[in-house]
């Protein structure tokens, strides 16, 4: 958790870096926008993997409580 922290800390401080060395606002918002497009691509995947894993989860607990009923 403390590496993904520190991460995130540079990974701020380069898009910093990187915004300050552009010549314009111009250029600044399209940097941002095309930034941002990633992150939330990024976003979207990580919600599908966890959609995948709440629906596996799902499927075993209600194979547990058929296994469960079957028993009593």
């Amino acid at each position: 958790m403390e590496r993904r922290y520190q991460q995130g800390i540079y990974e701020a401080d380069a898009c910093r870096c990187e915004l300050s060395s552009l010549p314009d606002d111009a250029a600044r918002i399209c940097f941002l926008k095309r930034h941002r497009r990633k992150l939330l691509t990024s976003l979207h995947e990580a919600q599908k993997r966890l959609s995948c894993i709440d629906y596996m989860l799902y499927e075993l607990e209600q194979k547990q409580k058929e296994c469960g009923a079957d028993e009593t």
